[in-house]
């Protein structure tokens, strides 16, 4: 009696084809009504709908469109999307990305990593482009930190806990009180980052994470939804001062940046936030890049299996070799063979990436032949300046950086 209900209520019938759909849908897409319920897929659908009604100004055709193909299950938006939107919380500025399944950040200032903590806060998928041009502007690290965590998840009463991160220098100690809020975690774990690099400082420098104000688990998120679990958060700030230490005296390498910001996404995935979903593009001949997961399963004398405690979080995300140049067949059949034994191994053809990209430019065959040809040659900046002279110079850099936009390879 109480599943035919329940049947009832969700007004609609997954197919017998994905037996999962039911407990994904309830424990992904699903948010608790005022009455204490998880909503149905239909008032789902009316939240969602009526908020891309809103959003994107729908006529009365556009909207039946969107109507009958979600209802119906044969197209649905963003999965981010079906999880916040039309609530009040995407409808703030600073939260817009957060109806976005994947993002794409050129990793070339601490900004960056702090982005994409704050997006992967907010259930985005982080892509970063770890390529030379970009981390090569990172400046060396100068300082070395040495981390202390005071105090206790949830020990500040609630109506006393500060929102937004503090932080306090007295000489060469510093003093970070997170704020309990998803700019307060972002902004501790930049500002660590920060130090490292600061010029005020000489040498050692004595860092105190204060964590009195963070949440306890199980506190509810306001707005986004769901609840905390900041069990990770406490040491995150040892793990990356550890990675930061290491290359004192020089600038990061890139698997050194991915550590980094894979440090980050375990913290919020076990926050509860959402699974891995993570893609780093290294340049095809990054040897780094190419073999930083090879062996991250390893056996001990008595046959143990364990993973490198140093190298665990590269679990977070995918690893792709960009080719700015179209990769050979020996180069397509090592790589898919690698991929068959270890699942990692991706590679990618940005001329392609970027092709496909720029549809609205390369409308034909012929020219999307032509455009790849330039790009092969290293002068696809120049065929895009002489094709389309209207394009201003800002514009034409993005588009040419758009293979972080399809990062997906072979």
């Amino acid at each position: 009696m109480v599943r035919e209900l329940e049947r009832k209520r969700q007004g609609v019938t997954f197919p017998e084809t994905a037996p999962a759909a039911n407990p994904v849908f309830f424990r992904t897409y699903s948010r608790r009504t005022g009455a204490g319920l998880r909503e149905s897929y239909d008032e789902v659908c009316d939240r969602t709908i009526q908020g891309l009604i809103e959003l994107g100004k729908l006529n009365p055709e556009e909207i039946a469109l969107l109507e009958k193909t979600q209802r119906q299950l044969k197209a649905l938006p963003s999965g981010r999307w079906l999880w916040v939107g039309g609530t009040n919380w995407i409808n703030k500025p600073k939260n817009f990305s957060g109806g976005y399944n994947c993002t794409s950040t050129n990793l070339q200032d601490w900004k960056a990593f702090g982005l994409m903590m704050d997006l992967a806060m907010m259930g985005c998928g982080t892509g970063a482009i770890i390529e030379p041009q970009y981390i090569n502007q990172l400046p060396p690290i100068r300082n070395r930190l040495n981390v202390t965590v005071q105090g206790e998840i949830g020990s500040t009463p609630k109506n006393l806990r500060r929102e937004f991160t503090q932080t306090h220098i007295e000489g060469n100690s510093v003093t970070i009180h997170v704020g309990d809020s998803r700019e307060g975690w972002v902004a501790s774990y930049q500002t660590l980052l920060e130090l490292s690099t600061d010029e005020r400082f000489t040498n050692d420098v004595e860092v105190f994470v204060d964590i009195s104000d963070v949440r306890q688990a199980g506190e509810t998120l306001n707005g986004f939804g769901g609840v905390a679990n900041p069990v990770k958060l406490p040491g995150l700030y040892q793990r990356c001062a550890g990675i930061l230490n290491k290359a004192l005296g020089r600038q990061l390498n890139s698997v050194e940046c991915c550590l980094l910001i894979d440090e980050a996404a375990v913290t919020i995935v076990a926050g509860n936030i959402r699974r891995s979903a993570g893609m780093r593009q290294f340049t095809a001949d990054d040897e780094l890049g190419a073999t930083a997961k090879d062996n991250l399963w390893q056996q001990d004398e008595n046959g143990n299996w364990r993973i490198d405690p140093e190298r665990d979080s590269l679990r977070m995300a995918n690893h792709t070799r960009v080719f700015h140049r179209k990769p050979t067949l020996e180069e397509s059949i090592a790589a898919v063979r690698k991929q068959y034994y270890s699942g990692e191994g991706a590679i990618q053809w940005a001329g392609e990436a970027v092709a496909r990209a720029n549809i609205d430019l390369l409308a034909t065959q012929a020219l999307k032949k032509e455009f790849l040809q330039a790009y092969e040659q290293g002068t696809a900046k120049d065929w895009l300046q002489q094709s389309y002279p209207e394009i201003d110079a800002s514009e034409l850099e993005h588009r040419l950086a758009r293979f972080g936009l399809n990062p997906c390879g072979i």
